[in-house]
């Protein structure tokens, strides 16, 4: 699917970044396509948010840049300022302007921080059910701890992150293309991850990994972005970030924060054991405890 790329450049006038936002927004309707079908009832993903990860694609931008497009949505202006004077980011004194906000946090946290509201924004126009709230809080537990560990797997922390805040992006489009079925199936014990993906196969012809792929494609989300959603139950990638992203959401099952229900959890030893490189389990089982506290300060920032 060919990809619309919203770009500024300095010296880039207010008709100019309108016209741009107002393409960007265009292309994110136009996602009813014969691949997609019902998963298209899923809201699209925020023009602006994907503006600013392309954005941040770029060499040299600028702080004002990126405020400009902040500013240029409200409820991202409101939701960034909100987070970033929370107990997640303890910054010294009140951070009233966006602007205040990039300058504290810098380029890559920014970008972290507007991925989590873009896809906090999707799940908050979902109905506020107890299994919404399941997908989100295994969301932000598999993002938290892909966070913590990226610098041991010597990984670019806000990649890992933003890959792992959008793996689950599939169950929330089988959910909003099927809301009984799916909410059927995620309220059921499964035997295990693959029993799961049998299951969402068998019921709508595809998994959610399929169908976060075909979403993240249409939205024209970073390719990375793509991948993990399509490969985070699958073991032993050659690619870093995906790597990582298949142990972080299964570390956030056996901790207890699953998306669904399944038998086979393990303690999070063992998933360390099996899945991560034999130099590095020691390390990142002394980061359990600490990690599972960061999980819950980031369930309380970030709740919808």
């Amino acid at each position: 699917m060919a990809r619309a790329v919203v770009s500024m450049t300095e010296g880039d006038g207010p008709d100019r970044r309108a016209e741009e936002l107002a393409r960007g927004s265009a292309m994110l309707d136009e996602v009813e396509t014969s691949a997609l079908g019902a998963l298209a009832k899923l809201p699209p993903f925020r023009p602006v948010v994907i503006s600013l990860m392309r954005l941040f694609d770029r060499e040299n931008v600028s702080n004002d840049e990126i405020v400009r497009l902040i500013e240029s949505d409200t409820t991202l202006t409101a939701e960034l300022l909100a987070v970033v004077n929370s107990p997640l980011f303890p910054v010294p004194g009140a951070v009233t302007s966006p602007l205040q906000a990039v300058n504290l946090l810098g380029h890559e946290t920014t970008k972290s921080l507007a991925a989590a509201l873009g896809m906090r924004c999707m799940v908050q126009g979902a109905p506020r059910t107890p299994v919404v709230r399941r997908f989100w809080v295994h969301t932000v537990a598999s993002a938290t701890i892909a966070l913590d560990f990226a610098r041991l797997f010597q990984l670019n922390p806000h990649q890992v992150y933003i890959g792992a805040i959008l793996h689950d992006l599939g169950r929330l489009g089988l959910l909003a293309a099927h809301p009984e079925e799916y909410t059927v199936l995620a309220l059921t014990s499964h035997e295990s991850a693959d029993a799961i993906l049998a299951a969402e196969q068998a019921e709508f012809g595809m998994t959610h990994c399929r169908a976060g792929a075909l979403l993240a494609g249409a939205w024209s989300l970073p390719d990375p972005v793509r991948q993990v959603a399509d490969q985070h139950h699958q073991n032993g990638s050659d690619q870093g970030v995906v790597a990582l992203v298949q142990l972080c959401c299964r570390l956030a099952d056996d901790l207890e924060f699953q998306a669904i229900l399944r038998r086979d959890i393990k303690k999070p030893v063992e998933t360390i054991k099996a899945l991560a490189p034999t130099h590095l389990h020691e390390l990142l089982t002394s980061r359990l405890e600490d990690v599972s506290a960061a999980i819950i300060r980031a369930i309380e920032t970030l709740d919808f």
